[in-house]
């Protein structure tokens, strides 16, 4: 009899443990996004982020293959990258084609570009063009082991405007050589002044040559990102960590200034200063590289309005 009491008492014990663990509630995973609060040690070393447009790289002569300054675009791109001191933006996020803003000079008409690139915080758009090209062949013209030399020279240029203003910051041309010699036997030639990879990689140094002054002239402008949204007491900024935006910061908030152009020829001069709304609290972050926001003071933020660093 004491044994039977004994497993009918465990027995109850048992269901009512279960019972309860039935009862208390199961924790689930948060569903959609989340904000989270990051440290401030987002901006790092490198300080505010630029962003910078580099639009596809231009050649003087239509006729010739554009692979040579696709290459030479990308190796710019991977350069600036690694500074880390920029956010580049995909032509994807272009609104539009680059080809739509050419001029009958075959150049783009940068300050068109910037007035429609602003809007996306872009602080510097860039153009790279490959002016000249010259390749000659040299050596020995009689003799069975013969010396031979082929020299390729490539000229370009890069011009880069500001974002907002449309005005030039940087207009340099640079060239570049690249030899290569060999012996040539009999009529046989072993190097060729078309060669594409002496073509390339002198095109690609001339550009390069350019990256420490580039990097100087975006690095003088004034950091700016745009309102992306107003909703409420938050406001959304199109820039956020990546570019080097705190939680904490105080961002300074102005009205988009009146566009001034020349009386005489028409020709854009800039964008006057737009008067100013009050400042915004960097509270979270959103998206690849957003910041969230509150209002600290003033009043009247909209979509489009000019934000810098308080």
């Amino acid at each position: 009899m004491r044994a039977f009491l004994l497993k009918t008492s465990f027995f109850i014990l048992f269901v009512a443990l279960t019972a309860c663990s039935a009862l208390r509630p199961i924790s689930r995973a948060p569903s959609g996004p989340q904000m989270r609060d990051v440290s401030v040690d987002a901006r790092g070393e490198t300080g505010m982020r630029h962003r910078i447009l580099v639009l596809p790289f231009l050649d003087e002569d239509l006729n010739r293959m554009g692979e040579t300054s696709k290459v030479a675009r990308e190796t710019l791109l991977q350069e600036l990258g690694r500074t880390g001191q920029f956010v580049l933006v995909a032509l994807s996020d272009f609104p539009g084609d680059p080809k739509e803003f050419l001029k009958e000079d075959q150049e783009y008409d940068l300050n068109r570009i910037s007035r429609v690139v602003s809007p996306l915080g872009v602080s510097a758009v860039i153009e790279g063009k490959l002016m000249d090209l010259n390749a000659r062949k040299m050596g020995d013209s009689i003799g069975v082991f013969r010396q031979e030399k082929v020299l390729v020279e490539a000229k370009v240029r890069l011009r880069i405007v500001a974002g907002r203003s449309g005005r030039e910051i940087f207009n340099q041309v640079a060239t570049a050589k690249e030899e290569a010699s060999a012996t040539q036997m009999g009529g046989r030639s072993k190097i060729s002044a078309d060669d594409p990879q002496m073509i390339m990689e002198s095109t690609r140094r001339a550009y390069m040559s350019l990256l420490p002054q580039v990097i100087s002239a975006v690095d003088k402008l004034s950091w700016e990102g745009r309102v992306a949204m107003v909703s409420g007491e938050k406001v959304y900024v199109n820039a956020g960590r990546l570019s080097g935006i705190q939680v904490g910061d105080l961002l300074k908030v102005t009205e988009e200034g009146s566009e001034i152009f020349d009386p005489e020829t028409g020709r854009f001069i800039g964008t006057a200063p737009g008067r100013m709304k009050g400042l915004l609290e960097v509270v979270s972050y959103f998206g690849k590289d957003g910041a969230v926001t509150v209002i600290h003071s003033g009043n009247g933020f909209k979509e489009n309005d000019l934000v810098q660093l308080y």
